[in-house]
């Protein structure tokens, strides 16, 4: 059933954080009717809900706006937020819905479902991980959080959904959860379960996907907070998500707290104890200048706990494995092996799997994103000793790995869920476009994943944008006027002046900011591709005369 526009606009409204606002027509144009702005006013005006935060609408001149608590009191209770200082609004921007099949390609989403494998990699089970319905899947990991001797099954949540932790026992029973993060925040929570502070007992320890300050949480089973405030693993201002693991690397007798960061960020591997106290023994894994993410996992070898990390996403598909220096104050390369084709630029997600049972982990290998679901497990030589389709053949999104012995049969299985991909994009051209006419929204894809997606107004019917078309930009050109007569005082000519941050992409056919509406999300041009000033500024500024276009219906 299609929403009405109060209910679009109560979603778009419990989307505004604490700290910050949007104005009515900003909420307006998010919930798809622009002009609606004094009905948003009136709908909220009605609402005594405390989940749908209405006081953080205000006026585009920055002033309150109306309230049903009185205008005093909206103003007080922005001053007490955070979002009014002296004078000064501050203006949340908003991020534009999308529709779930905008956001999520119908062959990157599957249920959001943990399914078990024997060594045999025979499924033996499955159970929902998360709420039907999920489209970003999810991040599991495994361990005796309870301390009743037998490994509990830790679900977070992945892209697109509130940062919930789930808990449940070996055969899929829910024990419990806790949100990880402010509940407004969707970047998805990746999560590792270690001893990390000796009592016994394993904590779950989670770090956020993409979008917020890279902290790291740790929590007993209950939910309850460890550290208090949580960590910084790495700067506060670097915000592309952080890869975690645990292992006892040290051979205390407590599990440290492994991590890397997503793409953006550089090779970096940091060690921390359970406190977040760095122990001096980081490494990065591939060329510091590389900033195409690392994945990472921890496995056991007769040499003791090893590192394991992998390229997230476009650079070659290596593996490495890393083991402490003789003297324990470092790490040196043990092996590297490539887990697919030198020529894939899919990246990779790792896991450990002891999938011989003979009390050391193999690695576990597949791509990320954009391609079919195929897993590899290797030695931790690199020998391939198997390769498996773990999910249907037209699944091209991601998986998250775990093990654990859920059969109390002293054999371990491997745990998958369905995650979103890092790689969603193009791997053939390092920047291209896509202009998805029916969503009217444009992809900018760089390195095979999404640099920046936006609404645009493309051709009306009877001026259409060209579909299923491939081309290029063809010139950049700052400044341009369009005029067109269709005959004396048709009432379609036109002479639009000035037109800021225009790309050619053939013939008349341009991708340019359009001043004369703000209407972004319908058809509107003449064939041209209409942008926010923003956004028309951003793709002139990001795009290459040549970079690849395609259009799509």
């Amino acid at each position: 059933m299609k929403a009405t526009f109060k209910n679009r606009v109560y979603e778009v409204v419990k989307k505004i954080p604490r700290g910050k606002t949007a104005s009515y027509k900003e909420v307006a144009s998010r919930a798809g009717s622009p002009n609606a702005y004094r009905a948003v006013g009136n709908i909220l005006n009605t609402n005594h809900n405390p989940n749908i935060p209405c006081h953080r609408v205000i006026r585009s001149d920055g002033s309150a706006g109306g309230y049903n608590r009185g205008k005093e009191a909206k103003q007080n209770i922005l001053k007490e937020e955070g979002a009014i200082a002296v004078l000064c609004i501050i203006f949340f921007v908003l991020t534009p819905l999308s529709a779930d099949a905008q956001t999520f390609n119908a062959a990157y989403v599957r249920p959001p479902d943990v399914r078990i494998w024997n060594h045999d990699i025979q499924q033996i089970g499955s159970f929902p991980g998360l709420a039907p319905g999920v489209k970003g899947g999810g991040y599991v990991a495994t361990g005796d959080v309870n301390g009743d001797g037998k490994d509990e099954i830790i679900v977070g949540a992945g892209l697109g959904s509130e940062p919930i932790v789930q808990i449940f026992s070996g055969n899929g029973t829910r024990l419990g959860s806790f949100f990880a993060y402010l509940r407004h925040f969707k970047g998805g929570v990746r999560v590792a379960v270690g001893d990390v502070n000796g009592d016994g007992k394993d904590e779950i320890i989670t770090s956020p996907g993409p979008g917020t300050e890279p902290k790291i949480h740790i929590f007993d089973e209950k939910g309850k907070h460890l550290l208090v405030g949580g960590a910084l693993a790495y700067a506060a201002h670097f915000q592309g998500g952080i890869h975690i693991a645990t292992t006892d690397l040290t051979g205390d007798g407590k599990a440290e707290i492994i991590t890397s960061p997503g793409p953006s960020g550089g090779p970096h591997i940091r060690i921390f104890d359970g406190q977040m106290h760095n122990l001096g023994m980081d490494f990065f894994a591939y060329d510091p200048g590389m900033r195409d993410g690392v994945t990472l996992t921890a496995i056991r070898s007769p040499e003791g706990s090893s590192i394991v990390t992998a390229i997230e996403s476009w650079d070659m598909p290596i593996v490495s494995t890393w083991v402490l220096t003789p003297n324990k104050t470092g790490f040196r390369v043990a092996t590297e092996f490539l887990a697919f084709d030198v020529t894939t630029r899919n990246g990779l997600r790792v896991g450990a799997f002891d999938i011989d049972n003979d009390g050391n982990d193999e690695i576990v290998a597949a791509r990320n994103g954009g391609t079919w679901g195929e897993v590899r497990v290797f030695d931790r030589w690199g020998t391939r000793m198997g390769a498996y389709l773990l999910q249907d053949p037209d699944y091209r999104g991601a998986m998250s790995f775990a093990q654990a012995d859920t059969t109390a049969d002293g054999q371990s299985e491997l745990l998958i869920i369905p995650t979103s991909a890092t790689v969603n994009g193009p791997t053939t051209n390092e920047k291209s476009i896509r202009v998805d006419i029916s969503e009217q929204r444009l992809y900018a894809y760089e390195r095979g994943r999404i640099a920046r997606d936006f609404l645009i107004s493309s051709g009306l019917h009877k001026f259409p944008t060209p579909e299923n078309w491939s081309t290029s930009v063809k010139a950049k050109i700052p400044v341009k006027d369009y005029k067109w007569t269709y005959g004396v005082n048709h009432p379609d000519n036109y002479h639009l002046k000035n037109v800021k941050y225009n790309l050619n992409i053939g013939g008349p056919f341009y991708i340019h900011y359009a001043y004369w509406h703000n209407n972004f999300g319908r058809r509107m041009s003449h064939g041209c591709v209409n942008a926010s000033l923003a956004d028309a500024e951003w793709i002139y500024n990001w795009a290459d005369v040549g970079t690849p276009v395609e259009t799509v219906p």
